[in-house]
């Protein structure tokens, strides 16, 4: 990768030399232009660049050009993970958590406040605290009621959270106890029940026709014309269309070597 960048020129950006990786967009214009210039390639669960560079092209360092043909600038996050990987990325990407103390619990109208909490209504955390919050037990999975940005509530059950139902708090800790919500992520990635997982919704009629999840609530929508796509199927079938990649043609790859050195004026 570092010997692709050694073409493009440095520019000032904030008061900073960096590389200018907008040529790439000329770049890639004038390879697009050659119907014969790429051939498909499907990459395989451990595959990585440089192994297709070194088996296709015979030289790991021409692993640049795969970058070029497929417009990747990230290949950590544009290039198709494994599944392991999958798993373990999906989960630290979607993980979240607050703390609080515990006078930010208002015993009488059942509020936690926690300075824009990022949670939204049937998100599924996990208590934990010690002592215990009345009405709450340590290690148990609740459901977020966002009252607003800095305000929630917990539920018993997505039902419950969707319905506005609060449980009840009888009693809460000094200010000196810290209390956490953490993002449940196993069940916010596999359940069917809550809302906030849902990307978008496609029409039973035409899966083609998607509308996004703001649209309607999902109660509206799941059991009528519309079907919701969650975040673990939207997410898997993202990484699996990352797996179908072009090749720069090899009979081609001094002439394309040439053209980026003369558009870079190298």
């Amino acid at each position: 990768m570092a010997k692709y960048f050694r073409y493009f020129p440095k520019i000032e950006y904030n008061g900073v030399s960096v590389t200018d990786i907008t040529r790439r967009v000329k770049v890639a214009e004038k390879l697009q232009a050659d119907p014969y210039l790429f051939l498909p390639y499907t990459v395989t669960n451990d595959d990585r660049a440089e192994d297709i560079a070194q088996l296709y092209y015979g030289d790991v360092n021409k692993v640049w050009m795969i970058y070029l043909a497929n417009n990747i600038i990230d290949p950590y996050t544009q290039w198709p993970l494994s599944n392991e990987k999958f798993e373990s990325t999906i989960r630290k990407k979607y993980a979240h958590s607050i703390s609080f103390a515990g006078d930010k619990v208002n015993v009488s109208s059942n509020r936690i406040t926690s300075t824009a909490h990022g949670f939204k209504t049937t998100d599924p955390v996990i208590y934990t605290g010690s002592p215990v919050i009345g009405g709450l037990a340590n290690n148990t999975t609740y459901y977020i009621i966002r009252v607003n940005s800095n305000i929630i509530k917990l539920a018993t059950s997505a039902t419950n959270a969707r319905n506005g139902t609060a449980i009840n708090i009888t009693t809460t800790t000094n200010s000196t106890i810290t209390h956490s919500l953490a993002l449940n992520v196993d069940t916010f990635l596999s359940s069917t029940l809550i809302d906030t997982n849902v990307v978008y919704c496609t029409k039973n009629a035409d899966p083609t026709i998607k509308i996004s999840y703001d649209t309607y609530r999902l109660g509206d929508v799941v059991t009528g014309e519309w079907t919701p796509v969650r975040v673990y199927e939207y997410e898997s079938q993202e990484n699996e269309n990352r797996r179908t990649i072009f090749l720069i043609n090899a009979d081609y790859a001094q002439r394309v070597e040439k053209d980026l050195k003369s558009l870079m004026n190298v």
